[in-house]
């Protein structure tokens, strides 16, 4: 059963390499720690980031929330060891999921020359049924 979904589409060109700085209040209040460590690692980080800030607001779209609610570090998305997105979620983000059960979520990213998208999808068994365990966000 769907409980949420989010969508969103980002111009690659909205984030510039300058605004990529450690100093800079955008760039550290948007991205953790391991997303710049992944980050910087590629040879194209723009395109990393700019799918990872899609994804954010996606993420903050299929839960219904925006970053009035919550903040964009409280939703880190990281390469699993598959290279696939995986989601951790931090703080506020992390306690409306435990509110709702702790849904299953998942994270699409996409991106084309000059964009990248992102769909989100938050699932429940069927019936509405949850799942029990608190510390899925926390990989």
């Amino acid at each position: 059963m769907i409980l949420g979904i989010g969508i969103d589409i980002m111009a690659v060109s909205r984030l510039p390499l300058e605004n990529l700085k450690e100093r800079d209040p955008f760039f550290r209040k948007t991205f953790s720690q391991k997303e710049q460590e992944q980050g910087f690692a590629r040879p194209d980080p723009v395109r990393y980031f700019a799918a990872r800030f899609a994804g954010k607001e996606a993420v903050f779209k299929a839960f219904r929330s925006g970053p009035s609610r919550g903040e964009f570090r409280e939703i880190e998305i990281v390469n699993d060891e598959n290279g696939a997105p995986s989601v951790n979620l931090y703080g506020h983000m992390r306690d409306i999921a435990v509110k709702m059960g702790n849904p299953r979520l998942h994270l699409s990213l996409s991106d084309e020359k000059d964009y990248t998208a992102a769909f989100a999808v938050l699932e429940a068994d069927e019936g509405g049924k949850t799942y029990d365990e608190p510390d899925r966000y926390l990989n």
